[in-house]
């Protein structure tokens, strides 16, 4: 097995406690060789400053490398992460909506990226996102050597950000030779094509003083969209649609009479939607009655009454982005003397990603109002209007403008790092210094297509003969009527957004010997480091456009954001900065005593000052305990850090449609004044009509209102005041490594730890559905049902049609975050001539399980928790299942090697929903050959048994989670790697 080799070779005298390594796509544990006595040099362990003999962990650790990487066949080394049972999956190559531009973020423990700090050979990359958290499509995969993994807080060590823990990508610093690389890879369904191909060519000089490294890398990724799956191809129901349609005014209904005679229906409300065909008719979207279809998936998708009408927007959407990346890295150092070794590196990326949404829609009070004089209007539309209290006021229009084709959106990302530094022994002593400085930029260009300028079809609708002396054929939005390619010009808008985010870094360190106790000798690490982080986003003109807000003579009103389609976006632009002291101290506190073979304690300390929070205290006690032989135990406590972000401190306030669900009699989504909702029909439901009442839902409406969409408008910005996060984690575990000799237990080693989590003052905004749950005292916390509740203030109702709008959603220091569970890894490897089979090879057995014992979270201090254990809602980041495993098992013999591995993601149930997933189980295979001491190739197929994701709604998108679940079916890969 790969990773055991390279461990056996570098750490022979060492022990990764319970670490978990990867072996061609599966897990694996370093084997203890706490009892061999081969010497190695000082190394570092992720967390921690200390250089030492050994490679112990205080804290869980996990470990992967380059091989692993290739034995997945992704071109994203998120792909690989993810599987890991320690981390949630995030935004991914399969995050279309919401997406971020086509990164990838990894999250640790589920608390979110921002809370996990990304390293690169122990030094902080540059963020990619206003938040903080770094794209890890940036770092070059050929050089990967491998990724450690440490979870708890680890701010005494590095400093912010760093609450659930830290990933290091540790990149080959003394390549020797030149290495070709090569993958191809695509789904049994022949789409979603990768490629990926590096050159690396590198190696030593001047009797090995120095060592010069250049690796060139191209990856490809084709798009899939949801139309190619099934369970994809109906998704995103949206009540609008290009057919158009309207919402009445609440204060100004049509006749009921009318209405119900219209459709022959004594039960029907004059408050839900009604969409307009292109026969002229009207429809209801409620139960879809008298809907005359124009055919196709779009139309069809969701035609199935009595069920409400809703449009398809799913079938265009990306369920694969497609990505197109080059890498560039190099580096180098030269050793001048023993006191003194200089070194660089560069890296630079360039990719480009796209994501595609359906067509720009406009609705609700983001819609359009039309006069009664527009020509365009359908007889049948007319005697509505004309039945209502005030005929001659306008009235709403929503509408989809597929005319313009989807949404899409192509962002283009220029990356470069740049770092040097000189490090060596410090002359006449033990001690050794570092010193370097680093900065890095990420430039990104994102164009966007399909937008609609809100100004130009108001025009058309407000133009005596409809628009035709503005454009060729004017604009008939009743029903589903070509636009004109002049009309299509005068209404579209392209938009440039331009984003940069840089950060510069200056850090020196002393570490080494400071004096002996009788248990050893007592090592210390102190340093100081400046940091700074600016960033920038630049939104093109029309996307930053708010026009006037006009006030027509019947109440109603026109202007505001000039875009529909993509958000409209102000500028922003900020930066933070840091000055920092660190301490960490090695301190063995007893040895060769009974059950005591080595007592060792580790404190840390860290003081940053920053510009924008002031003064912020880290720290950290961790003990490690050796037993007697094999036996280890190790645990600690640590006091994290996460200052606030630029984006978070001063984003501007930035329109939105966040998403509340749809209404249903047993869950808490949706508008809870709809009549459908449970609000409404349980046992409050009187206390939530007069609620609903209070907020300015007209009386001829409320016992008829219903919300027929599933997102509301609203505004989300930064906050100045915010103060810094902070963690307090402990984690205590067992290391087991076999002292056995029988050839059936010695290759057995295996770990398990307990961890706890807590981050108090969380960033973060009260996100509209938790408004209005709070609102109407779904968390008990408005038992008066008063509409002076501090929930109820943070949203808003249109006066006319009583749709929720102008949500609040700004950033403030908020609840608390708790999360704790058990990991158990275990790595079981024996030789099968030794214990008296055949001599076939060796086999390796590996397992990773992850119990997930609570996850909760309150919405503001003191407030009620909420148990998010065992659950998955609508959005990236929020799954938790209590169980998640990774298990292989791997046949090797002499230049051939054959593995399986089971990726295992236990039950959950919907949030707020009640319905209950199923465990959901993938099975991979992979094999490699060596041809020669040259040539290796490998081969793999993944998801062998086509597993489809599970399918629930409210999904996060394609009705699924498409991070937590493969999405893409079986998959086939083959690569080669040639090394001279």
């Amino acid at each position: 097995m790969n990773n055991i080799r390279y461990r056996r070779s570098l750490l022979a005298s060492t022990m990764i406690g319970g670490a978990a390594l990867v072996m061609a796509a599966s897990p694996s544990f370093a084997q203890s060789a706490d009892d061999q006595a081969t010497e190695v040099g000082e190394i570092v362990v992720t967390g921690s400053r200390i250089a030492r003999q050994d490679y112990r962990s205080s804290s869980p650790i996990v470990t992967v490398d380059t091989q692993d990487f290739q034995a997945t066949g992704s071109v994203t080394i998120d792909t690989l992460i993810n599987d890991l049972p320690q981390f949630t999956p995030s935004i991914s190559s399969t995050s279309n909506n919401p997406s971020n531009g086509g990164q990838a973020n990894i999250d640790l423990r589920s608390l979110g990226s921002a809370r996990t700090l990304v390293l690169m050979n122990g030094r902080r990359i540059v963020p990619s996102n206003s938040d903080g958290s770094v794209d890890v499509n940036l770092i070059p995969t050929a050089l990967i050597k491998n990724i450690e993994v440490i979870s708890g807080g680890a701010s005494a060590a590095y400093g912010s950000d760093a609450l659930a823990g830290v990933a290091n990508f540790i990149l080959d610093e003394n390549f020797s030779g030149v290495q070709f690389d090569a993958q191809y890879g695509e789904t049994d369904r022949s789409d979603g094509k990768t490629e990926s191909y590096s050159l690396t060519v590198g190696g030593n000089f001047d009797d090995d003083r120095g060592n010069m490294v250049l690796s060139l890398g191209r990856s490809t990724r084709e798009q899939i969209f949801n139309a190619a799956r099934e369970f994809s191809s109906v998704s995103g129901g949206s009540g609008t649609s290009p057919l158009g349609s309207t919402v009445f005014d609440g204060a100004n209904l049509p006749n009921l009479a009318l209405v119900r005679a219209y459709f022959n229906d004594p039960t029907l409300n004059n408050t839900a939607a009604f969409g307009f065909n292109n026969s002229g008719t009207l429809f209801s979207h409620s139960r879809t009655i008298g809907f005359e279809s124009p055919g196709g998936i779009a139309y069809d998708g969701f035609n199935n009454p009595p069920g409400n009408y809703a449009f398809n927007t799913g079938p265009l959407n990306y369920l694969q982005l497609p990505l197109d990346r080059w890498n560039v890295y190099t580096g180098g150092r030269y050793k001048i003397n023993d006191s003194a070794e200089v070194y660089a590196n560069a890296l630079f990326t360039n990719y480009t990603a796209d994501t595609e949404l359906a067509a720009s829609p406009a609705a609700g009070p983001t819609g359009f109002r039309v006069p009664v004089t527009n020509p365009f209007i359908p007889d049948d539309l007319a005697v509505f209007l004309a039945s209502r209290p005030t005929p001659g006021s306008t009235f709403r229009l929503d509408k989809r403008f597929t005319d313009l084709g989807g949404r899409h959106e192509q962002s283009e990302y220029n990356v470069y790092q740049l770092t040097t530094g000189i490090r060596g022994n410090v002359p006449q002593s033990s001690w050794t210094y570092d010193v370097y400085a680093t900065f890095g930029r990420v430039s990104n260009t994102s164009i966007q297509s399909g937008n609609v300028s809100r100004s130009s079809v108001q025009a058309l609708l407000n133009a005596p003969d409809g628009g035709v002396s503005l454009c060729a054929g004017g604009f008939n939005p009743f029903g589903d009527n070509t636009l004109s390619a002049e009309c299509i010009n005068y209404i579209g808008r392209a938009a440039k957004n331009l984003t940069e985010s840089e950060q510069r870094v200056v850090e020196g360190t002393l570490q080494g010997k400071a004096f002996d106790l009788p248990a050893g000798e007592v090592r210390v690490a102190v340093g100081a480091q400046y940091r700074q982080n600016d960033y920038s986003f630049d939104p093109d003109t029309s996307l930053a456009q708010i026009n006037p807000i006009v006030t027509l003579p019947d109440g109603s009103t026109t202007g505001g954001n000039e875009i529909a389609g993509f958000n409209p976006s102000q500028p922003l632009s900020g930066g933070t900065s840091s000055k920092e002291l660190f301490a960490e101290a090695l301190i063995p506190v007893l040895a060769d005593l009974p059950f005591i073979q080595q007592l060792d304690l580790t404190l840390g300390y860290r003081y940053a000052d920053y510009e924008t929070i002031g003064g912020t205290n880290a720290y950290r006690v961790d003990v490690d305990w050796t037993i007697v032989d094999g036996l280890r135990a190790r645990g600690g406590y640590n006091r994290a850090v996460r200052a606030p972000s630029v984006g978070e401190l001063f984003a501007p306030q930035n329109v939105g449609f966040p998403a509340i669900g749809d209404p249903s009699l047993d869950g808490l989504e949706g508008d809870p004044c709809d009549i459908n909702s449970s609000y409404r029909n349980g046992p409050d439901a009187a206390a939530v009509r007069a609620l609903c009442l209070a907020q300015g839902i007209s009386a001829s409406a409320i016992d008829n209102y219903e919300f027929g969409n599933d997102q509301v408008p609203g505004v989300s910005g930064g906050n100045p005041n915010l103060t810094e996060e902070t963690s307090d984690s402990w984690s205590a575990g067992l290391v087991y490594q076999s002292q056995f000799q029988s050839p059936w237990l010695s290759g057995l080693s295996a770990s398990i730890d307990y961890w706890n989590i807590e981050i108090v003052d969380a960033i973060g905004a009260i996100t509209v559905d938790q408004q209005l749950q709070g609102c109407f005292n779904a968390t008990g916390e408005n038992p008066d049902f008063d509409a002076g509740n501090s929930y109820c203030q943070l949203f808003q109702r249109d006066p006319l049609s009583g749709n929720v709008f102008n949500t609040i959603e700004n950033n403030a220091n908020l609840g608390a975050l708790r999360t704790s569970g058990v990991d158990l890894q275990v790595d079981w490897r024996f030789t099968l001539a030794d214990i008296g089979a055949p001599d076939w090879g060796t086999i390796d057995l590996n397992t990773v399980v992850s119990w997930l014992e609570n996850r909760e979270d309150n919405v503001v201090e003191g407030g009620v928790f909420t148990d998010r254990t065992g659950t998955i809602a609508s959005s990236f980041g929020n799954t938790f299942p209590e169980w998640k495993t990774l298990s292989s098992i791997n046949w090797s013999s002499g230049p051939v090697s054959v593995g399986a591995r089971w990726r295992r993601v236990g039950e959950m149930t919907v949030f707020g929903g009640g319905d209950t997933l199923p465990a959901v189980d993938y099975f991979d295979l992979n094999g490699s050959w060596s041809v020669n001491d040259t040539v290796v190739v490998r081969a793999g197929v993944n998801n062998l048994t086509d597993e489809e994701p599970n399918v629930f709604s409210p999904g996060v998108q394609a009705n699924t989670d498409p991070s937590t679940y493969d999405v893409l079916g079986r998959r086939y890969y083959v690569g080669m790697t040639a090394k001279f």
